[in-house]
């Protein structure tokens, strides 16, 4: 057996044993609906220990909190149908948006809060005097479901998510360290490329996968803030690499090759980045010398100056990253000074945010609710609030994803498996059990098999959705109490809620990868128009997690997009030139008078050009006369090292070969001046 079998079996033992607990203590104390706590194990379950864990108080509060609305809400509505039905679906949209915009775990608070109150309150309004008791009941099932789930997985061959943090952190910087050595050794485009793509994904993971530590069953949880300082310094490489990449390309547009004096600063660099003990205090001397020699009065030193001056920022940060990891392996070793106070000053930084698509999902949870509320009400269905349920859960489950659509279709497909495997055990197995133990073995073979399915990616989602359907279609309560039109008619109420979820999922919310792609893009230039205007974020590690999350989000749709329009898109140029526009600020807070006249018509010119795109005004093209502004504001400052160090060079230069890239720029620094 492999050990990727044996971890899918643990899992799917370790989920079976917290369902199989959490049924058997309902059904001790008299739960009226068991079968809720054995769905809630399921759902709350995940093969890392740590996630788990976090998640788990996070659904505990939103249980609680989505148990009070109905009780608030149904006595005050009961005898107004129309309106209870709005209360709720309302309810269900705001917590859903609200938890859409929160992509941290977090967000299970509002999004339980949303479902839970629909799953409690629609089949409530058939007893409303007994809608408390009805709410505490759930609450307890799923709550049950919850801490059985958590205690099982903490204690059955625990899966720490630290170690699987540590483990993607050190893959991460040796994948760097190749990116950067391709890059000073001048590897193919296709080999960077590929590098670059490989390094965006992998820090939007571990940044998901780092939310959890916190929480984690590994004396790891205890170095959080160490994983945090660390992040940040991915945040850097990230577009740095990226700099460094272009900054080559311009000197040798200018001179065809680097002069022997650069091409031996890059050799260095790329022996101490293949050798990760080397002590970088004498490299990054050599650098800082040579970066105070060049001469400024011509572009190819400004460029050399701006090279330099990337290569002295990625030694330091490979540096730090390397000793902090160092730190997560080996805690006992005590951090130098300078970084155990960044440590103490890390913080979790801030991800990507979509209000537009968070009130498209909120809305159009809502409209799903209402329409089913509406066939069940005017239709005198029976059965009907199990429709509303549905879609409410359906349309929270999956409303993360770009195209909900094909998950609801899949969950549907999941119906159409569970329905008549229920009806066999209903009807055909269950009957001849009296006993818990037989009936924990007889449903041992199909959760069991549908739990190893859970743990591999392409079968996630069909198996965990034929689990959660089959285990509501066997209703499991102390005794059986169903006959076969019972049966067909409350099952056939989630068909009614996903058709009718995933109709209108279809026309109010989903988008294709080449329209998530525009809003992402989009949103990117309005953010470097904010940031150019001084509106936006000036904290160059916030700026940049945002722009490595889009980076992340945005780099598998570009790839697979069939828009020739896309084709072309650069999101670590626009990252590049986000990350310039935060130096300039930062830089025009301390220039004198006379030289914040030049910087600030550039940024106002800026600001004008990123608003233009955002607003679809124009295409990528830089207006005509943004170019020479720029140009003269490189000659104004550029040459002034009194007032400009290296690092805001770069960055003036980097905005122009941001915008600017394929023209040439003038044959000396005096010629920007006309």
């Amino acid at each position: 057996m492999t050990q990727a079998t044996r971890d899918r079996l643990h899992f799917a033992l370790a989920s079976f044993a917290a369902a199989m607990l959490a049924l058997y203590i309902s059904l001790a104390i008299g739960l009226p609906k068991p079968y809720w706590a054995v769905i809630t194990v399921y759902i709350v379950s995940h093969p890392i220990a740590g996630a788990v864990r976090s998640k788990a108080i996070y659904r505990l509060l939103g249980t609680g909190l989505g148990a009070a609305a109905p009780v608030v809400l149904v006595p005050h509505l009961v005898n107004a149908p129309a309106l209870l039905s709005l209360a709720l679906a309302l309810w269900v949209g705001v917590c859903l948006a609200v938890a859409v915009l929160d992509r941290s775990p977090r967000s299970y608070i509002l999004m339980l809060a949303g479902y839970t109150a629909a799953i409690i309150g629609f089949p409530g309004v058939l007893q409303p005097a007994a809608i408390f008791d009805v709410a505490l009941a759930r609450a307890q099932e799923i709550g049950l479901g919850i801490v059985c789930a958590t205690l099982v997985h903490s204690l059955w061959f625990p899966r720490p998510v630290g170690t699987v943090v540590r483990a993607r952190l050190d893959a991460w910087l040796t994948e760097a360290d190749q990116w950067a050595l391709d890059l000073l050794r001048g590897g193919s485009a296709e080999t960077l490329e590929r590098d670059r793509s490989r390094l965006a994904g992998a820090a939007s993971e571990i940044r998901q996968l780092a939310t959890h530590l916190p929480y984690d069953t590994s004396r790891l949880r205890e170095t959080t803030a160490v994983v945090q300082a660390l992040q940040e310094r991915l945040l850097r490489l990230i577009p740095l690499l990226a700099s460094l990449s272009d900054r080559l390309a311009a000197l040798r547009a200018l001179r065809g090759a680097p002069d022997a004096e650069t091409t031996a600063a890059l050799a260095e660099v790329a022996d101490w980045v293949a050798s990760p003990g080397m002590d970088p205090q004498p490299l990054l001397q050599r650098l800082r010398q040579q970066a105070a020699c060049v001469d400024r009065r011509d572009w190819t030193g400004l460029h050399q100056l701006s090279l330099l001056s990337r290569l002295l920022d990625l030694v330091e940060t490979l540096d730090e990253s390397r000793q902090l990891l160092a730190h997560l392996h080996a805690p006992e070793r005590a951090l130098p000074s300078p970084l155990a106070k960044a440590v103490a000053r890390a913080e979790e930084r801030p991800l990507h945010r979509d209000p537009g698509l968070a009130w498209r999902s909120g809305g159009a949870a809502t409209l799903s609710i209402l329409i089913c509320c509406a066939l069940w009400i005017l239709g005198g269905w029976s059965a009907g609030d199990g429709a509303a349920v549905l879609a409410a859960v359906l349309c929270c489950l999956f409303a993360t994803m770009d195209d909900p659509a094909p998950a609801m279709r899949a969950f549907g497909i999941s119906l159409l498996l569970a329905v008549p495997l229920a009806a066999v055990y209903l009807f055909v197995l269950l009957p001849r059990v009296h006993d818990f133990v037989p009936l924990a073995l007889v449903l041992a073979p199909t959760l069991v098999g549908l739990g190893m399915l859970m743990v591999s990616p392409q079968h996630a989602l069909l198996s965990l959705s034929v689990n959660i359907n089959f285990i509501n279609s066997l209703a499991l309560q102390d005794r059986l109490t169903w006959t076969f039109a019972d049966f067909l008619n409350v099952n056939l109420a989630p068909f009614v809620g996903l058709l009718v979820a995933l109709s209108v999922t279809r026309g109010l919310r989903s988008m294709g990868v080449e329209t998530s792609a525009r809003r992402l893009l989009r949103q990117t230039w309005d953010a470097l128009a904010r940031l150019a205007e001084g509106r936006g974020e000036r904290e160059p590690l916030a700026f940049a997690s945002r722009m490595t999350d889009r980076l992340g989000l945005l780099a598998p749709k570009l790839a697979a997009s069939k828009d020739p329009a896309l084709a072309g898109v650069s999101i670590l140029s626009e990252l590049r030139a986000g990350m310039d526009l935060v130096a300039l600020r930062g830089l025009r807070a301390r220039l004198s008078a006379r030289n914040d006249s030049t910087l600030e018509p550039l940024l106002q010119a800026l600001a004008a050009h990123y608003r233009a795109r955002a607003d679809r005004q124009r295409g990528p093209d830089a207006e005509a006369d943004l170019l020479p502004l720029l140009d003269r504001t490189i000659y104004r400052l550029g040459t002034n090292p009194a007032e400009t160090d290296a690092r805001e060079v770069s960055a003036l230069l980097g905005l122009r070969r941001s915008l600017f890239p394929d023209t040439p720029v003038p044959m000396t620094t005096q010629e920007a001046r006309t």
